[in-house]
């Protein structure tokens, strides 16, 4: 079932029976205005993506607000999300700690190299996200690297339409996957 409008923002979830018998698995997927993510067919383990999004500190939950990334270009407010949530180690600290509060991706969409992130002023929820880094084969194996010319897609919805999609998505999949929440 898809909840919201995949032509500006959505989340597709579908439980298929012949994937798993004790586990229930199926599509999940994230629509930012028309594009679909991930790109391709995987199986989702529907109780971990359903519980990422609804997860009480998933951006598209919590919306936190940030005046200045909100009302920043596409390109500069996905770069100042994504450096704050994977900052670049440095000699004086190798591990650096990110800051998640932005962060909105479900593990499918993490694991296919796509994240998402969501910033809200008074009103309104900002959308960004899209693919970041792909698998490339490196001979013998396949490693993960960086997308040098990003595309990303950003929408402004208002705040009563996400809480709704979130609701509705809340209510359908805790019945779908049998759930005392």
């Amino acid at each position: 079932m898809i909840f919201g409008d995949p032509y500006r923002f959505a989340i597709w979830i579908e439980h298929v029976p012949q994937w798993g018998d004790s586990i229930k698995n199926g599509f999940f997927y994230f629509f930012l205005n028309g594009s679909m993510y991930p790109g391709d067919i995987r199986t989702s383990t529907l109780f971990v993506d359903y519980d990422d999004v609804i997860d009480p500190e998933n951006a598209l939950v919590a919306m936190p607000c940030d005046d200045e990334i909100f009302n920043a270009s596409t390109d500069k407010a996905f770069e100042s999300l994504y450096k704050m949530a994977y900052p670049q180690p440095t000699p004086e600290n190798e591990y650096p700690e990110g800051i998640c509060k932005f962060n909105a991706s479900p593990t499918i969409i993490l694991e296919s190299g796509a994240c998402f992130f969501a910033v809200s002023n008074k009103d309104f929820v900002r959308i960004l996200g899209g693919k970041v880094s792909e698998l490339v084969d490196c001979g013998d194996r396949r490693d993960w690297h960086d997308i040098e010319h990003l595309v990303i897609e950003d929408i402004t919805i208002e705040k009563i339409e996400v809480n709704k999609i979130i609701s509705s998505f809340r209510e359908h999949t805790a019945s779908l996957l049998q759930l005392d929440r």
